[in-house]
């Protein structure tokens, strides 16, 4: 009549289902988070250091990975938004390479400068697999905090 509720192999066909779908939502989130594309900067003001206070603090490689770590921000302008992201420019191709960016809160930044401004979330850092990146590219910030869309060209360039 009613057949028995089987705990074994129920149990084995939710744990298979959990598998798959968390195998994909991390494959997904890699894919995202490894994504390089190519930035149109059309439009961008440039910025020197007399303009914006920046400065690349680490450009490392470890186990086929490119870790760079660094800060920019408007002096005497608090950070309302925090948009900045890398960008490695090959002059061979003439192009500019989108690097996943993050934003890192660094109070130190704010007691540094001492001026009565917030730059709390003007560190970034981006860790990309180098193969997705031209050798001999200089890395280049894209500054749009507060609504500004400012490129700003370092003296740092990415070898491996």
């Amino acid at each position: 009549m009613h057949q028995q509720y089987q705990k074994a192999k129920t149990g084995k066909i939710l744990l298979i289902c959990f598998t798959v779908c968390s195998v994909i939502y991390l494959a997904l989130l890699y894919w995202i988070n490894q994504r390089v594309d190519v930035a149109d900067i059309s439009g961008c003001e440039t910025a020197g250091a007399e303009d914006m206070e920046y400065k690349i603090e680490k450009v490392s490689c470890m186990y086929d990975y490119i870790d760079i770590r660094g800060y920019a921000y408007q002096p005497g302008v608090s950070l309302l938004t925090a948009d900045t992201e890398l960008l490695a420019y090959d002059a061979a191709s003439g192009l500019y390479y989108r690097l996943p960016t993050e934003q890192v809160k660094k109070p130190k930044l704010t007691k540094q400068a001492d001026d009565g401004c917030n730059y709390d979330y003007a560190q970034f850092r981006s860790v990309t697999l180098q193969k997705k990146i031209p050798d001999g590219s200089r890395i280049c910030i894209w500054y749009k905090g507060n609504g500004a869309n400012t490129l700003i060209q370092t003296d740092e360039v990415i070898y491996y």
